[in-house]
């Protein structure tokens, strides 16, 4: 530790937030495939909408993959902060 400056790291290992989160980072895709596809599409729509603003834009297409109907969606939250948050949420 630094002794000038206590809140100074030494470490190699850093790295500065912005290097990592960009502020226009704003979209998520995601895919839904097999029988529940569309149930899960539903719960994290609608999960999307309780996030921050509630204003997370949601689109989707579906398109036919050898037989099975797989969802290409398309969350667009209003800031970066927003998304993260339902990333962290939602991963598992």
């Amino acid at each position: 530790m630094n002794e000038n400056d206590p809140y100074e790291s030494l470490t190699d290992d850093c790295v500065e937030i912005g290097s990592v989160i960009k502020a226009d980072d704003t979209v998520l895709t995601l895919d839904f495939s097999g029988s529940d596809a569309w149930s899960r599409f539903e719960a994290l729509r609608t999960q999307a909408a309780h996030i921050g603003s509630g204003n997370c834009q949601v689109s989707y297409e579906t398109v036919d993959e050898r037989g099975q109907t797989v969802i290409h969606a398309m969350f667009d939250f209003d800031c970066t902060a927003e998304k993260l948050i339902f990333q962290m949420h939602n991963t598992q």
